[in-house]
């Protein structure tokens, strides 16, 4: 299931948006590198039910040449990182023809939570304290 996290959630009005990512997709808070399942509050930042989502719904992954950080609704977000074979997406065909090979992307040299209990307590205190639009 996806994870929401609210606008402002994440404090300073960030996200710009609600904003939906998959659960292992990290994001950088206070200089950390969370995964979005690791910051789950039930309040703020969520659990998506399938439900909501109808039918089916569609990720989008952002490659670039190197996993690095980019802005979705202004929080800094992962690029793709290979974590899941490539293999497993619709367009994988297309991606050998363009590149030829599957190519595998070296992770950024940054520490990475993945669990709630590895996130430090002044991260949690601060979310729970920031301002939903």
């Amino acid at each position: 299931m996806p994870i929401r996290v609210c606008a402002g959630a994440l404090g300073d009005g960030l996200p710009l948006r609600d904003l939906l990512v998959t659960a292992n997709h990290a994001l950088m808070v206070d200089g950390l590198l969370l995964n979005a399942s690791a910051l789950v509050n039930d309040t703020s930042i969520e659990w998506v039910p399938l439900i909501e989502l109808g039918k089916g719904y569609t990720v989008y992954h952002i490659e670039t040449e190197n996993h690095s950080l980019i802005l979705a609704e202004g929080v800094p977000a992962e690029t793709y990182i290979d974590y899941v074979s490539r293999s497993s997406f619709d367009n994988y065909d297309e991606y050998l023809n363009l590149y030829g090979m599957d190519i595998t992307i070296p992770e950024m040299a940054l520490s990475r939570i993945s669990a709630s209990r590895y996130v430090p307590l002044r991260v949690l205190q601060r979310l729970a304290s920031a301002k939903v639009a």
